[in-house]
């Protein structure tokens, strides 16, 4: 069994407490040792690591891999390749597919399809109810047994309370965290926007801060009266982020995740946008992008640990969809390929350490999906990113790997370059 000497890097793994410079080693599909010197033998590759940072492989709880359905957009092999190039080794893709992800057959289907053609590790989340209607839970015990790794309601969430109840007693028989998509419909209808000045400056129909509120309590609370394992999804304002404090002070089993475009943007980027001619489609998510009050709340919820995880809601859509208008244009923006450098701007701002970067982005996903990655110790899987902390580089959307281009920072000039990603001890993406 060949082995493979990653060189002279400086390691950062919060679970092991190691952030120094060491040589790993890497036996078959698995970290042998980690070592201040090691010895190159005759049967050992060498990578040469100097300057790197050497880290856990990225695990990212929340993508879209448009497979089945949107070919056209994206697929298991071409959003693998981006999360590839953007360190990332670990995915969870959603159900909100065509069809939805809520059936033996289609999920078989889709496992058929990583095995042959993804580059990374590709875990499923099945939907909560079928056909994501939030009427009748999916047949849970089923997909597990073909492979499904948790449940999630993504892009529509569940108003039923009794339904919510449901779904995280069977995830917890089964093993699973229940991943929900909080919005309330009776209040964001049909916006676009977050209510505020900015939407009623540009007359764009509006979401307003309290229909994710209400909806973040109203899972709260359902995990507070039938127990389970609750993870609230791309967290993006003060007032879900407080209710989400407020529950793990209760010490409630309660996780959540934030994406680098809500750190990064507020609203006021769409109306800079429009004074350039008329607001960026690309600019257009859901949740919406906020105000600077919700922003700055969010930056401070990574610094107290509120926030468990940032992960990208990656969501591609092809050019001739993000061209409708913003009104009509579909929600989402792509993220693997550019999260790993805007995390590290907030380690060069000082609102995170380096250390707890690397938490956000591996070590803390592993924990919440109960992974033994996340880590490099002897023993661990070999899923490692390398990365040049110093390389400066400009987001150019059409050197992309995704098969999209939606991204909100086209242009943008960021520092930190993935220079290798190995998964199981096997290179799957080295820079150009």
């Amino acid at each position: 069994m060949a082995r493979l000497l990653i060189r002279g890097g400086r390691l950062i793994d919060p679970a092991s407490r190691i952030a120094s410079v060491c040589d790993l080693v890497i036996l078959g599909e698995t970290i042998e040792r980690v070592t201040k010197s090691a010895r190159r033998t005759s049967d050992c590759q060498v990578i040469d690591a100097s300057g790197c940072l050497v880290i856990p492989g990225l695990i990212d709880l929340h993508v879209h891999l448009r497979e089945p359905g949107m070919p056209e957009a994206e697929n298991v092999e071409t959003g693998s390749k981006a999360a590839a190039a953007g360190g990332f080794t670990t995915v969870v893709c959603q159900p909100n597919t065509r069809p939805v992800l809520d059936n033996p057959e289609t999920l078989e289907k889709l496992i058929s399809s990583i095995a042959k053609t993804a580059r990374v590790r590709v875990l499923p989340a099945v939907a909560l109810s079928k056909g994501l209607l939030g009427k009748q839970l999916t047949p849970i015990e089923d997909l597990v047994g073909l492979g499904a790794r948790a449940l999630s309601d993504d892009g529509i969430g569940t108003p039923r309370i009794e339904l919510l109840g449901q779904a995280l007693m069977s995830g917890a028989d089964n093993g699973l965290v229940v991943m929900v998509h909080c919005e309330d419909h009776t209040l964001s209808k049909q916006g676009v926007l977050t209510a505020g000045p900015v939407a009623k400056q540009l007359r764009l129909p509006s979401i307003p801060a309290a229909a994710e509120r209400k909806a973040t309590e109203l899972a709260i609370r359902a995990v507070g009266r039938y127990g389970g394992r609750l993870h609230i999804q791309h967290v993006s304002t003060a007032g879900a982020l407080a209710a989400v404090r407020r529950a793990k002070q209760a010490g409630l089993n309660v996780t959540c995740e934030v994406t680098p475009h809500h750190l990064m943007l507020t609203d006021k980027a769409v109306l800079a946008s429009a004074n350039r001619g008329q607001p960026d489609p690309n600019l257009k998510m859901n949740p919406p992008l906020r105000t600077d009050r919700d922003r700055r709340a969010l930056l401070a919820g990574l610094a107290d640990k509120t926030i468990d995880a940032i992960a990208t809601d990656h969501a591609p859509h092809t050019r001739a969809a993000k061209q409708k208008g913003f009104i009509k244009a579909p929600f989402g923006v792509t993220g693997l390929e550019t999260c790993l450098a805007l995390t590290l701007q907030l380690v060069d701002q000082k609102v995170i350490s380096l250390s707890r970067a690397v938490a956000l982005l591996s070590t803390n996903p592993a924990r919440i999906l109960s992974l033994g990655a996340g880590q490099l110790k002897a023993g661990a899987p070999a899923d490692i990113a390398i990365v040049d902390p110093q390389k400066l580089w400009r987001v150019n959307p059409a050197r992309m790997k995704s098969r999209s281009r939606n991204t909100a920072f086209a242009g943008w000039e960021v520092r930190g370059q993935v220079k290798y990603t190995l998964v199981a001890g096997k290179v799957v993406y080295r820079a150009d």
